[in-house]
């Protein structure tokens, strides 16, 4: 069992875990008490309470567990010592949304994105659950000092994770680091492989945000240190530790001016998440600190995102992929780049652009890498870009690119009045299409008053209507129902006819199903067809999108098409937007619009 080691008066430094995965633990005496910085692995316990009843005597207990970060080699062992000594855990009020133990992905490191986020998708649910800890930790003031340890303070060092702490004895120079600066190189393999004792970053692997953890070193080499002890590594003492911590920041470009950046208050943004699976209720506002933008993304600025039926069907876990709870719905955004990371050819900052987010859009900043973005006229209409970027998008697409509809030909859309719907609309106006429209009664007035013939939902009128009104039948079905009309589409479809289904079937196995149904009609020489279409084909092939997109906003630009827009919310009143689409009677889109870029609705 490892013993502690004294790195300074009244500080012992504990190892915890095996050779380059070790990290360390601190127990600091503070008057007649003591406290423990960080928690080590999960494994750690016993090792932990050994060490403390070593140097405090039998059944001895911490004032209070401050944790540097959350991370699970520092934060392992923290509830099970919480619980068995009936102590606080204290951890800086940037952390509190890592407490749930669940992947977020506005603080995920690249071995979040790289690794765990892929192995979350294909292992047994559960598998890799960490344990959560919100019942336990409590924020604190850094201002205020640091919980248990009156001769201490707390420096903000944030990078590594968005709360990251250090604390500092000025006393006498005693810096306990966590994981913001290491004394043992783990960004190399010959520092992997020697473990030598030199001052380095942190892992560049588990960190958030590299350009602000090198701020913090900053930080930290201001206060030249007469003892250096961290993470991982042994501890540095003497005038080497301050040295070689300068040399350091020297090296990687974080000098004064970086640290009185980070003195600045930090920016922070809103998001609306899903905390998890139900209805509207389950979609609240949380902020996040905002970072800067990694190696390869932009970032942008929001000004309105789309709300749609497949927000609402992801937020109730109906969906062909499934998220992760918590996340961020929102698929399409319009917005402005704001700061782009190195790497970036496509985008500079000041570009207004639109963006296929898939996910992530009800946020006041988004983070782009792979997903779709275009750059787009700064005149046009902030709610009518998003409306385009999506639903005018699928309509097109299924009109031209797979149902291949050509002028004059007749068509059966459902949902006709909807998002999709109006514009399928507006677009079969331009081709001089026969349209026939199925929705509710309540919306029929709409479709006539655009050249739509309106039908009942009910499917066995819908095929007697449309046999005396189209004998030889429709060309084309644009189903938006997720296959619930195949059987009635394919009904009143003439030879040759084409039945598009584009719509979430709501579950993989649904998906698959639909699938299925399509090879085995299709097989049958010179009849009926089924195709499917989703907007996430961008990802085999992002061109047709993206020439999609150009034609779309010049017809936007040119008033040829007009998004019919039933209510703007603020960004951040997501919920109220969700209720009223679940409504039912919808006519067009719902979007939300960021605070000061034009009226929301009231």
């Amino acid at each position: 069992m490892p013993q502690p080691a004294v790195v300074a008066r009244g500080v012992y430094q504990l190892p915890t875990g095996r050779k380059q995965m070790a990290s360390h633990v601190y127990l600091v005496r503070s008057g007649q008490g003591w406290v423990l910085v960080d928690a080590g692995w999960p494994s750690a316990e016993q090792s932990i309470v050994a060490a403390a009843e070593s140097l405090f005597g039998s059944g001895t207990r911490p004032a209070a567990i401050v944790l540097t970060h959350i991370h699970p080699d520092h934060a392992g062992c923290a509830p099970a010592l919480a619980r068995r000594w009936s102590v606080p855990v204290y951890v800086h009020p940037a952390e509190l949304p890592q407490a749930a133990g669940t992947l977020l992905d506005e603080y995920a490191s690249p071995l979040d994105r790289r690794v765990l986020r892929p192995l979350l998708k294909v292992l047994p649910e559960g598998s890799m659950r960490a344990a959560d800890m919100t019942d336990l930790v409590r924020p604190f003031d850094p201002a205020a000092g640091v919980p248990g340890l009156q001769d201490w303070t707390c420096v903000e060092t944030p990078g590594h994770t968005p709360g990251h702490i250090a604390l500092f004895r000025e006393s006498d120079g005693v810096l306990l680091t966590g994981d913001a600066v290491l004394t043992t190189d783990l960004n190399s393999l010959s520092g992997l492989f020697s473990g030598a004792t030199r001052v380095s970053g942190p892992p560049w692997i588990a960190t958030w945000d590299w350009a602000l953890a090198m701020a913090s070193v900053a930080v930290l080499a201001g206060l030249r240190p007469r003892v250096l002890a961290s993470g991982h590594g042994r501890a540095m003492s003497g005038p080497t530790a301050a040295r070689q911590l300068e040399e350091y920041a020297a090296t990687v470009g974080a000098g004064a001016d970086a640290a009185a950046a980070l003195q600045l208050p930090p920016i922070e943004y809103g998001s609306v998440a899903a905390t998890r699976m139900g209805g509207p209720e389950v979609l609240e506002v949380v902020r996040r600190r905002l970072r800067s933008p990694r190696r390869g993304e932009a970032r942008v600025r929001v000004e309105a995102c789309s709300v749609s039926a497949v927000d609402v069907q992801a937020r109730n876990g109906l969906s062909t992929y499934p998220p992760a709870f918590p996340f961020v719905p929102g698929y399409a955004v319009a917005g402005v780049v704001d700061a782009v990371g190195p790497g970036v050819k496509a985008a500079t900052p000041g570009d207004r652009v639109v963006v296929m987010t898939e996910k992530g859009g009800y946020a006041e900043y988004i983070f782009v890498t792979t997903h779709p973005m275009m750059r787009i006229s700064s005149a046009l209409d902030a709610g009518d870009v998003v409306a385009v970027a999506l639903n005018y998008l699928v309509a097109h697409q299924t009109l031209s690119r797979v149902a291949r509809i050509r002028p004059g030909q007749a068509i059966l859309v459902t949902g006709a009045a909807g998002g999709i719907g109006t514009a399928l609309v507006q677009l079969g106006r331009l081709l001089e299409l026969r349209m026939y429209g199925v929705d509710v009664p309540a919306k029929h007035p709409w479709l006539r008053d655009h050249g739509v013939v309106p039908l009942d939902v009910k499917g066995e009128e819908v095929i007697g209507a449309l046999r005396l009104l189209e004998p030889s039948g429709v060309d084309a079905v644009l189903d938006g129902t997720g296959g619930g009309w195949t059987d009635i589409g394919l009904a009143v479809l003439r030879p040759g006819g084409v039945l598009v289904e584009y719509a979430n079937p709501g579950s993989p196995a649904s998906t698959l199903r639909l699938l299925a149904r399509a090879i085995r009609h299709n097989l049958v020489p010179e009849g009926t067809r089924i195709r499917l279409y989703g907007t996430t084909s961008w990802r085999l092939d992002r061109q047709p999108l993206m020439d999609a997109w150009t034609t779309l906003y010049e017809l936007l630009e040119a008033r040829k098409i007009t998004p019919v827009i039933a209510g703007r919310f603020p960004l951040l009143e997501a919920k109220r937007a969700h209720i009223r689409l679940e409504g039912g009677d919808v006519v067009g889109n719902l979007v939300l619009i960021a605070e000061g870029k034009s009226r929301a609705e009231t």
